[in-house]
Formats: structure tokens, sequence, C-alpha cells
């Protein structure tokens, strides 16, 4: 062979070797890509609501669209919720019956979620018939995990039974493993600390939240061939990090390789990183999609791209999802709205200008217009429902932390005034708080004005709101 010859045969030699080691690196490289589609805080938001610069935010029928492109933007996708998917619009008045949030999770391809605080808004009794509701139903729903939550094993009364039931009605489970182009994703569902104390009437038992995940990590890598795991964790990430807890989950379990990330309602535009975990949140009230791609490396998982994809008027609406949303509607009217006379989207008032919603004070502490209007509302509607035995009220108060959303300017509908004041639960087991009667010496009321100025800076959820 001639020297031409021998170096061209050596050349195709090297370029065939080299080719074969660069085989592996880009099959694993493409196929080891794998894209999660998150959201959490949905609060029952499944229509858009109005924005303060004239636009529209969320909705079922714009995530189901966002869904569908990045689907087929990505080749691998998981889809997950962490949690508070219910309670904060009227669609929460029939979760005990119909379950529409979590039915609505199924039917746009969620593969698993967790449960927040707010999903035992309607007590242990109400989120059992939810769940009961949602399994009856005969739907697809994502797979449900929850790893610490659950009622005490000593506790034997009849709403722990019937929770027991419900798990086991709708498979809820620690956690689930999901197929995800060829690879196997482990993913596992927490309540935090903060959350089960905003969960006071729950009748759940809290185990530690950290101490759960090193037990189900522990489980899932013994029992069970996956490549990620992912932790569906309804904790939150804080300012001071010595108290944000899913930062101090990732540092004392690292071997979780993700953190979907609720209950703070943040939005984080970078995902945080602990060592080689990475914390996502996509803020709340379906405003965004949260799409994280991971690949597979030498060393672990890296994060190959992050997109929160704004669900604004840009994005139009599933027409099929809509229309489910519509008949929920119907449902809402005639289960709860006929006790009132009112329709979902009736206009009861017309405002001129924004009003600001206090929650977005901060640490501020001053007079909003929102929350004296509420306070004043309390006062007419005892005084509408006495009638001629009406004792004049001489205080109201609301405090920031009920107060969920804001009038825009415009009409003001039934839907849009439920929003505003949407949590809670009376006896009857209707939504809504039920007003107390107290009696105050002028003495306890110039200490709870004090206690409101100096809280507040502290604890902005605190801050009170007066008429009278």
């Amino acid at each position: 062979m001639s020297t031409k010859n021998r170096r061209l045969a050596l050349f195709l030699a090297l370029l065939l070797f080299c080719t074969t080691l660069a085989v592996p690196f880009a099959a694993a490289s493409g196929e080891g890509e794998i894209t999660i589609l998150f959201t959490h805080d949905l609060h029952s938001h499944l229509q858009s609501v109005g924005t303060q610069s004239g636009g529209s935010s969320g909705g079922f029928a714009r995530l189901a669209t966002a869904l569908r492109a990045q689907r087929a933007a990505h080749g691998a996708t998981i889809t997950v919720d962490a949690g508070d998917f219910s309670m904060g619009t009227l669609f929460q008045t029939i979760y005990t019956t119909d379950a529409s949030e979590l039915r609505l999770l199924g039917a746009l391809g969620y593969d698993a979620a967790t449960f927040g605080n707010h999903e035992y808004d309607f007590r242990a009794a109400g989120f059992a018939s939810m769940l009961q509701a949602a399994a009856a139903s005969g739907d697809r729903l994502p797979a449900l995990v929850e790893a610490n939550y659950a009622p005490a094993p000593d506790d034997l009364s009849a709403d722990a039974e019937a929770v027991r039931a419900a798990y086991e009605a709708a498979g809820v489970k620690d956690y689930t493993i999901i197929e995800a182009g060829s690879y196997r994703v482990a993913v596992f569902g927490l309540i935090g600390v903060d959350a089960d104390e905003c969960a006071p009437k729950s009748g759940m038992a809290l185990t530690a939240p950290i101490d759960a995940a090193e037990r189900v990590v522990s489980e899932i890598q013994e029992n069970e061939t996956c490549d990620l795991i992912v932790c569906l964790s309804h904790s939150g990430t804080w300012e001071e990090q010595d108290k944000s807890e899913d930062e101090l989950l990732a540092k004392a379990v690292p071997e979780i390789d993700v953190i979907v990330s609720g209950h703070t309602h943040t939005l984080l535009t970078e995902p945080i990183r602990v060592g080689d975990t990475l914390i996502v949140s996509a803020g709340e009230y379906a405003s965004h999609l949260g799409a994280l791609t991971v690949a597979r490396t030498e060393d672990g998982w890296e994060k190959r791209g992050y997109e929160l994809v704004a669900l604004d008027g840009a994005v139009p609406e599933d027409a099929e999802t809509a229309a489910e949303i519509e008949g929920y509607k119907h449902l809402v009217e005639e289960e709860y709205l006929s006790h009132y006379g009112l329709g979902f989207d009736e206009v009861l008032a017309r405002t001129d200008f924004d009003f600001i919603a206090p929650s977005s004070l901060g640490k501020e502490h001053r007079e909003e217009p929102l929350g004296n209007l509420i306070a004043d509302a309390y006062v007419f509607a005892i005084a509408q429902a006495e009638g001629e035995d009406y004792v004049p009220v001489d205080v109201a108060v609301e405090p920031v932390g009920v107060i969920r959303g804001s009038f825009v300017r415009g009409e003001i509908t039934t839907a849009d005034a439920f929003n505003v004041c949407s949590l809670g639960v009376g006896k009857d087991g209707r939504s809504g708080y039920p007003l107390l009667t107290v009696y105050l010496t002028g003495a306890e009321l110039r200490a709870m004005a004090e206690v409101d100025a100096s809280v507040t800076p502290i604890m902005p959820e605190a801050q009170l709101y007066f008429s009278g």
C-alpha cells in the first residue's frame, strides 16, 4: 500500500473511531433530555381574570393550549402540579360534589399532583368527598402523591376513616413512577410545616417533611429503577434562607433532582440551585406554565432550558377545555348561586378605577380602599339581614390574609366579587367564612390596633382594615 493510501486508511480509521465514540454521547444527550411542565397554586382559577393593564391572565383553556405546544416542542415531558389546585373562585363551591379542579387536571393530561393546605379548607370530610367525587366520575385523574400528610394512625373518627377510604378510592400513594421517553421519573409529594399551620382544621397529622423525604427517596432507590427524582413540595421558598423550607429540603436530601415548589406563590425567573438540586416555581393562579428541561450528563442531570410561559391574551383558548368549564359554570349556578338569586357573570357594579390588592403592598402598613370596602360591606350585610331588628355595628374588621384578589376597572360580576373574598366554609357546608359578633372594650380595640401596626411589618398578611 502506498504511503498516500496508508495515510488515507489511517485517517478513515481515526474518523470511524471518533464517530463510534461520539454516537453514544449524542444518543444519550438527545434521549436524555426531559422537560418537566409544572404549575402550583392554581386556586380554582379555571377561567382567566382581568389585569390592571386591561388584559386578562390565566385560565385552564389557555393552559391547555400552552401544554399542547410545549409537549409538541419537547421530546419527553411530564406534567405535574404542586398543590393548592382548589379554593379561590366560584368553582370551589362544587369542590365536594364535582371535583372540577382535579378532574380538569386529568383532562389536561397531568401525570401527577399533590395536595396543598387549601385542599383541606372544607375540612377532612370535604376533602374526602372531593376525592370520592373525582374517583366516581370515571374521568382520567393525575396520579396523586402525598407522603407526609394523612390521618394519625390512632385517629378512628368518622372523618379520618372517610379520608382513608378516599385515599384508597383515588389511589393516593407516597410516590409514582412516570415513563418519559426512555427514562423513568419518580415523583413524590410533600406538604410543608407552614402549609400545615395554615390548615389548622385539616384533621391530618404531619410527618416532618425532611424525614418523609429521606424515607421515600430511600424506598425509591431500593425498590425502583428510575433515572430522575422529582418532589412536588407544597412548602415554598422564603427570603430568609434559614426559613426557606424547600431550600432546607434540598440541602438535607440531595438525592432529589428537582423540587417543584408551591405554597408561597413564588415566581422564579431562574431555578434556585442547591447542590445538584433545582428548585422551580411558576407563580399563582395559572398566570404562567413552567417548563424546565434537564439533560443527563456524565456528572448527573443539568439544566438545558427554563421557561415561564405567560398565559395572557397572546395564548388562545382551547375550545374543548373552554366548553368543559362552561359546563362547570352551569353547575355552580344550579348548586350554589341559585340560593342567592345570582348568575355567574351577572354584573353587580362598575368601577372607574383599579383597586390595589392589599396583598401586593408587602410590609407597607397603610389604608387601602379595597380592605375598607370589604369591612363596610360586612356592616351593610348585617343591617340588611337584621332589618328592623338591626343593632348598629360599631366596628367591622377584615384581615389582609383572606383578601384573595382585587377589582380592575370596568364591570364587577358575581364571580369577581366572590374571587376577592373566596375562602372559608360555614356550618352549612357552603363556601364563605361566617360573620362573627364579639364584644370589645375601648381598651381592647386600642390594643388590637396597636398590635396591627406593630405586627404588619413582620407578618403583612395580618394587617387589619376597619369599618367604623
